[in-house]
C-alpha cells in the first residue's frame, strides 16, 4: 500500500532542474536531463547556428554542443566560468546544453505551472513550456530539445 501512496505521489509532482544562463534562472524537466557533466574540449563544425558550437567526446560518444546563452539571444553562458553542461537526447543523439551553472533539483505541484502565462523575454517561443513561481521567483519552463526545431523560414525572408 505505501509503494501505491509513494507512486501516485510521484505522478502528483513535477520535477524540474534549474539552471542559470548568465544572471537568469530557468527550469527544464528533470528526467530529460540524462546527466551532468563539465564542460568539455570541442571542436567547431562550420555550420548556420551561432549557438551550435561543435563536437565533443563524452566517454566515446560524440555529441553536439549548444551554448543556451547564445541560443536565447544572450551573450555566451560562460564568461568567466566554465559552466556545465546538460546531457540530453533528440531522436537517439545525444548533446550538451552549456549553461553558466546547475542551481537545483525542484519538485512543485503541477498545478503551480502556467502553460498559457507568457512571458516577454529570451526562451524562443519553440522551447517555451510555461512558467513556475518558486521561492519569490518566476522560472520560465524550457524544453531542451524543443529549442532545436527553430521555425522554418524561406531563404532570402528574415
Amino acid at each position: 500500500m505505501r509503494g501505491e501512496q509513494a507512486a501516485a505521489a510521484d505522478l502528483e509532482q513535477a520535477r524540474f532542474i534549474v539552471y542559470r544562463v548568465g544572471s537568469e534562472s530557468f527550469a527544464s524537466p528533470l528526467l530529460s536531463i540524462k546527466e551532468i557533466v563539465d564542460p568539455l574540449p570541442y571542436c567547431f563544425v562550420p555550420n548556420d547556428h551561432a549557438y551550435f558550437l561543435g563536437l565533443a567526446n563524452l566517454r566515446g560518444q560524440i555529441i553536439g554542443v549548444i551554448d543556451l546563452g547564445l541560443r536565447f539571444g544572450m551573450p555566451s553562458s560562460v564568461v568567466a566560468d566554465p559552466g556545465v553542461l546538460l546531457i540530453f537526447e533528440e531522436e537517439g543523439t545525444s548533446l550538451g546544453a552549456l549553461v553558466s551553472a546547475v542551481e537545483s533539483a525542484i519538485t512543485v505541484d503541477p498545478g503551480e505551472i502556467r502553460e498559457d502565462q507568457p512571458v516577454a523575454g529570451s526562451v524562443p517561443e519553440e522551447g517555451y513550456l510555461g512558467v513556475i513561481w518558486h521561492e519569490d521567483r518566476i522560472l520560465p519552463i524550457v524544453s531542451l530539445i524543443d529549442l532545436l526545431h527553430e521555425p522554418f523560414k524561406e531563404p532570402g525572408v528574415t
